[in-house]
């Protein structure tokens, strides 16, 4: 797998989870992330630091590992 494939697997997780809890991407600033930021995780286009997974994990209520299940 590609580091890009990665990415863009995680940025869809990412927008599953945060569907899931019925939130929007304007809704994430309200858990710290800049709305273009947070933009570019869902798309796949940022490398993301495990202080940025604990803080996604956090906001949806997971746990850091939930954001590497790709069913």
């Amino acid at each position: 797998m590609t580091d890009e494939r990665l990415y863009r697997l995680v940025g869809k997780r990412v927008q599953e989870l945060r569907k899931q809890r019925n939130l929007t991407q304007e809704d994430m600033q309200d858990y710290g992330f800049n709305y273009r930021y947070y933009q570019r995780i869902e798309l796949g286009e940022n490398n993301l630091s495990l202080k940025i997974v604990n803080r996604l994990a956090k906001a949806f209520g997971v746990e850091p590992k939930e954001f590497l299940n790709f069913d």
